[in-house]
């Protein structure tokens, strides 16, 4: 009877082992394959780019992952028709690198949109977002000049000169006296750049022949954030003969 008991108590201490061995086993075969599971990351080089109407900006985009190389795709979600989005390359094997070029056609409406890029794997996905801000080509940039000179004047013109391209832009500011003369101006020049400010003038004494004179007033970078076409309040001095 001793005996039959004895075995009884091996018999079971056995199938426990046996099942602590199988869960066991099993354990570490979830933990393994969680360990070697592919997970994908994805980041991109910005958070905000902004970009003319009519041109194009590139963003890097790096895929990764832990775990076992995964082939992944890339694809583009954006809140707008008009923008377009290439990656080079669209496919690769984690972890790899693509530069994703966006580009905006004229007609594009002036706001900020959202882009976000998705990378999908075998198993995984991950995805990020940037925001897109596209500007006005054309900005309406308008001030006040005051011009000081021992002599009585008379301002011709205001020119504005591209510091990129060269490019000359002329207004003809209009004369402005209430309590406080000067020459207002409005010209529409190029969002995000440099100009340089000439004023053309004529100065002298009553009753004499007028000299032809210039002077640099300064530079102007003109910007304009989305959603936005003016450019207000640019006002400029310039000190004559003093």
């Amino acid at each position: 009877m001793v005996q039959i008991s004895t075995k009884r108590r091996n018999i079971l201490i056995a199938s426990i082992i046996v099942v602590v061995l199988v869960v066991s086993s099993f354990g570490a075969v979830i933990i393994y394959n969680r360990l070697t599971a592919t997970r994908i990351s994805l980041s991109l080089s910005t958070t905000q780019t902004i970009i003319l109407q009519g041109s194009s900006s590139q963003i890097q985009v790096e895929v990764d992952s832990k775990g076992n190389p995964e082939n992944a795709t890339l694809t583009a979600l954006l809140n707008s028709t008009s923008i377009q989005c290439s990656f080079a390359p669209a496919t690769g094997k984690s972890s790899f690198i693509s530069t994703i070029t966006i580009t905006v056609p004229d007609s594009t409406p002036s706001e900020n949109y959202s882009l976000t890029v998705k990378a999908s794997g075998d198993a995984s996905m991950a995805n990020s977002s940037c925001t897109i801000s596209v500007l006005n080509n054309n900005v309406t940039v308008s001030g006040k000049i005051h011009i000081t000179s021992p002599y009585a004047l008379n301002v011709g013109s205001l020119q504005f000169k591209d510091t990129r391209t060269t490019a000359i832009y002329t207004v003809n500011p209009s004369f402005e006296d209430d309590n406080d003369s000067y020459y207002s101006y409005n010209i529409i020049l190029n969002n995000e750049e440099t100009y340089n400010i000439t004023v053309n003038f004529h100065y002298g004494l009553p009753s004499f022949t007028p000299f032809s004179a210039n002077g640099f007033m300064g530079n102007l970078t003109v910007f304009a954030p989305a959603e936005s076409d003016t450019m207000q309040e640019q006002d400029f001095t310039y000190n004559h003969l003093q």
